[in-house]
């Protein structure tokens, strides 16, 4: 199941004790995202279930008017003679009687022509309006909520999008798609704990070739030096990490000062051995 289809079976689940104002928002909604025919606001969804399910939430709203919401299979219509605003410039905020009003009207718009990609694939939320004015309207009318979408021409399609995650995050919040939204969050914090695994293991391979690499510098100066008789002739404490170097090649810096007597630090030991590296350079001079 595509992440859109589950969003929108998520906000078709209308509780039945919602209020009808907010009923009549989402169809509100609905309409307002639709194509305007000379009847009908007309609306395709790839969804049937959704709008047969919502058939049955507006069956209790709209009783008093026959053919007002038609579920026909993907195509869903809705009688202009139920939607008293449809005529007027801007979102009839008046339409809003409750606090819940507007997250069904989002919830309506969403319904009608909205797609968002699985976090998975990437954060993309896309409104795609059949009329310019109305796209337009939607994004002033959404900066209330401090969302601001992107608006772009995809043929005859004015597309509202949002592709920063935390922005789809509050949009699912604000129609109530809360489970929705939560998907969005944990697929973001896996995502970056994955990276943050894969920076970790990156940087310890990294750590591992240059402490690999530098072990085998400091025992080819000190083999050159042992074989050319070179080598007891250094100072006595170079001499003593030189063989402590030879008789433990896997030790790490650390476990090599350990080994020493008296013990010495990571930083003595580096160098130490980085004097008997000079040393070596001069004798191949």
């Amino acid at each position: 199941m595509s992440f859109s289809r589950k969003v929108k079976e998520e906000i078709a689940d209308i509780s039945p004790k919602i209020k009808s104002c907010c009923l009549y928002s989402c169809l509100y909604g609905m309409a307002f995202a639709s194509k305007a025919e000379e009847h009908f606001f007309v609306t395709k969804t790839t969804f049937a279930e959704n709008a047969n399910l919502l058939n049955e939430k507006f069956k209790f709203l709209l009783k008093k008017h026959e053919d007002a919401y038609i579920a026909n299979n993907r195509e869903i219509l809705i009688n202009k003679g139920v939607i008293k605003y449809f005529t007027i410039a801007e979102i009839a905020k008046s339409v809003f009687k409750c606090p819940r009003c507007q997250e069904h009207f989002l919830r309506g718009v969403f319904l009608a022509c909205g797609t968002v990609n699985s976090p998975e694939k990437g954060h993309r939320l896309d409104l795609n309006f059949n009329d310019f004015v109305n796209a337009q309207q939607f994004k002033e009318y959404i900066l209330d909520n401090r969302l601001t979408f992107n608006l772009t021409k995809r043929g005859a399609k004015t597309v509202l999008y949002l592709k920063r995650s935390e922005a789809i995050e509050d949009f699912l919040a604000l129609m109530g798609a809360t489970t929705s939204a939560f998907e969005v969050i944990n697929s973001k914090i896996n995502s970056e704990v994955r990276n943050i695994a894969n920076r970790a293991t990156n940087c310890d391979s990294a750590n591992i070739n240059k402490s690999l690499n530098a072990t085998k510098k400091y025992l080819e100066a000190i083999s050159y030096l042992d074989q050319n008789g070179y080598l007891n002739d250094l100072p006595e404490h170079l001499v003593e990490i030189a063989n402590a170097r030879l008789q433990f090649p896997d030790a790490s810096i650390a476990e090599l000062g350990a080994r020493l007597s008296p013990p010495i630090s990571k930083s003595g030991v580096h160098h130490r051995l980085e004097n008997i590296y000079k040393i070596y350079e001069n004798k191949l001079k």
